[in-house]
């Protein structure tokens, strides 16, 4: 979904996957993300150890935890993404 923002193709996949009820995303950029359990890597290091067992502990249940980029860092991915998309 070229068009869209990632969270839409999240939601999309979901519905179509309703027994899937514990679940992350594993991305870079926040895109539109704010509603989903995001574990957001730098893009410079990647995913680290620290999100290994952050995700770990969130799909075993033991925590409800995510792990993402501080909210300024968040609003310049978003905008960002705003503008890279095809509007045509």
């Amino acid at each position: 979904m070229p068009k869209s923002p990632r969270c839409k193709e999240v939601l999309a996949w979901l519905s179509r996957h309703p027994k899937a009820t514990r679940y992350v995303v594993i991305d870079d950029e926040d895109d539109e993300l704010d509603g989903l359990p995001l574990f957001q890597p730098s893009a410079k290091t990647g995913v680290t150890m620290d999100i290994v067992k952050g995700v770990e502990k969130f799909l075993n249940g033991k925590t409800d935890k995510t792990m993402r980029a501080n909210a300024v860092v968040r609003l310049g991915q978003n905008i960002h993404s705003l503008f890279k998309r095809n509007k045509s």
